[in-house]
């Protein structure tokens, strides 16, 4: 595509309604590994349950919130339009809009100024709204009618575009697959899903968000959303999402390139005879596999070939760092210096405090930045961070970055993290990882993951296809690595006539 990619988190929640963090310092997370973000209120529910004897604790954070977020409304949108600089971050206004019976629904303002404006159906809601907003989409879907989750008789494409695939509540994409949803909220339902919604004709694209409540947008591992806009700028990014030219990660910046003839993911074409699909990705880690989704049917899958080295190439390394005590925060200090070779790029894969929502003791937010780094020349990076260990063995406490590297075997990586000396060849390292537990066992580690080469992360090709007799074919992109990270394009529509 000619437009430019851009990453962002179009959900995530702080203290300004109900959450933890300051949205001063929520933007100012965002900015460590983004180009644009939201930081939602919660706002309003007209179905909120009744029950206190059930529900009590639930009404009572709920409604404490929404006081909160009107009270704090003015100085929210006072903060967007500080936050938003053209060129280089885009804040945007939103608030969340909950309902039992058809979802709950972000709402995002063309500009840094808007109304909370409460409703007691989603045709109310645009009604109400008047067109002031730039649109409005249905999030954690999977949960399905009637649980918050999205109800697809009342989804209209026009008032929202997209819908969120992926968010730290889990996988909406399809009921079978990785990412199944375990929050109180309850279970992913097939009706639910974004194979369900495409299967009865709807047409809409595909984004993620954290839904962190740690004041952290951008939470590695639970969500974003990349953008191909012309600019840097609040409303190029909005009108690239009306437009559908977008698409969802868990995580690593995986760059998905998708079309369809002269199409893009997102549009609509009319295409009578040949049907030529073209795909190109450079991923983070190994790619594990790629799939071209036709009417909720692999049609195609693509796996990447063994690379073979020359003197010089280029590897990615990831390199994380936490474990130890849950309980106990670590501060880092890092640099890596490579000796033989450059640093060609760096992806910061921050996590905040592991927040999804409120609990009724509350919990323990970093009150500062936790992470910073810097690339310091073409051979040196310096990098600090704060972490705790892992809550749960499946649940990621830990940081990364993944440093890209132009060198050859004998390329030299040569660290230096809170006292300790350590150093490998990138031969070491295309052969294994290696571990540096910093004070012996159960303590804070650093893991120097296996160096991935470029043919190893790279995926390009395509196939023909042509009409099967349906009115209307839709295809998407899927896109899993070997280290547990997806991508889902936003799906390309062709009708046989219009």
């Amino acid at each position: 595509m000619k437009d430019k990619l851009f990453w962002g988190d179009l959900h995530s929640h702080c203290a300004v309604s109900y959450g933890y963090g300051t949205i001063e310092q929520a933007f100012e997370n965002a900015r460590l590994q983004l180009d644009f973000a939201t930081v939602t209120g919660h706002a309003t529910w007209h179905d909120m349950p009744t029950d206190r004897a059930r529900f009590g604790r639930i009404i009572d954070f709920h409604k404490e919130g929404f006081e909160r977020l009107a009270e704090n409304w003015p100085a929210v949108q006072a903060e967007v339009e500080r936050q938003n600089v053209d060129g280089e971050f885009a804040a945007i206004l939103s608030y969340e809009w909950h309902s039992i019976a058809y979802g709950d629904y972000n709402v995002y303002y063309p500009g840094s100024v808007g109304d909370i404006v409460e409703a007691d159906s989603i045709d109310e809601l645009e009604r109400r709204l008047g067109g002031r907003v730039a649109f409005f989409f249905p999030h954690h879907i999977g949960y399905g009618p009637g649980n918050r989750g999205v109800n697809w008789e009342h989804f209209d494409e026009k008032r929202s575009p997209v819908v969120e695939v992926f968010s730290g509540h889990g996988g909406s994409e399809r009921d079978g697959g990785s990412f199944p949803m375990y929050h109180t909220m309850g279970a992913r339902t097939h009706f639910g899903t974004v194979a369900h919604g495409l299967s009865l004709g709807k047409r809409f694209g595909f984004v993620a968000g954290t839904d962190h409540h740690g004041g952290f947008p951008g939470h590695y591992g639970e969500g974003r959303t990349a953008v191909y806009a012309a600019e840097l700028t609040r409303q190029s990014i909005l009108e690239a999402i009306a437009k559908r030219h977008c698409y969802a990660v868990t995580g690593d910046k995986i760059g998905v390139e998708f079309g369809l003839n002269d199409a893009v993911m997102g549009d609509e074409i009319v295409a009578l005879g040949r049907r030529q699909l073209s795909f190109r990705v450079r991923g983070a880690d190994v790619i594990d596999r790629l799939e071209v989704i036709k009417n909720n049917r692999v049609v195609h899958r693509a796996f990447p070939t063994l690379p073979t080295l020359g003197a010089e190439f280029t590897a990615k390394v990831r390199v994380e760092w936490g474990w130890g005590d849950k309980d106990e925060y670590v501060d880092w200090d890092g640099k890596l210096r490579v000796i033989g070779g450059r640093i060609a790029s760096v992806e910061p894969c921050f996590n905040g405090d592991p927040v999804l929502a409120p609990s009724a003791a509350g919990v323990e937010v970093a009150d500062r930045t936790l992470h910073g780094f810097k690339q310091e020349s073409d051979d040196l990076l310096h990098w600090t961070s704060r972490t705790k260990g892992n809550p749960q063995p499946m649940v990621r406490g830990t940081s990364a970055l993944i440093v890209e590297i132009a060198g050859g075997m004998a390329t030299g990586l040569a660290f230096e993290v809170n006292g300790r000396s350590f150093s490998y060849s990138l031969a070491q390292l295309l052969e294994g990882s290696r571990a540096e537990t910093m004070r012996g066992w159960r303590s804070e580690t650093v893991l120097v993951h296996r160096a991935v080469p470029e043919g190893s992360f790279t995926l390009a090709g395509g196939f023909e296809d042509s009409h099967d007799g349906a009115d209307t074919d839709f295809y998407y992109l899927r896109v899993v690595q070997e280290n547990g990270q997806w991508a889902w394009s936003s799906p390309i529509w062709v009708d046989f006539s219009r």
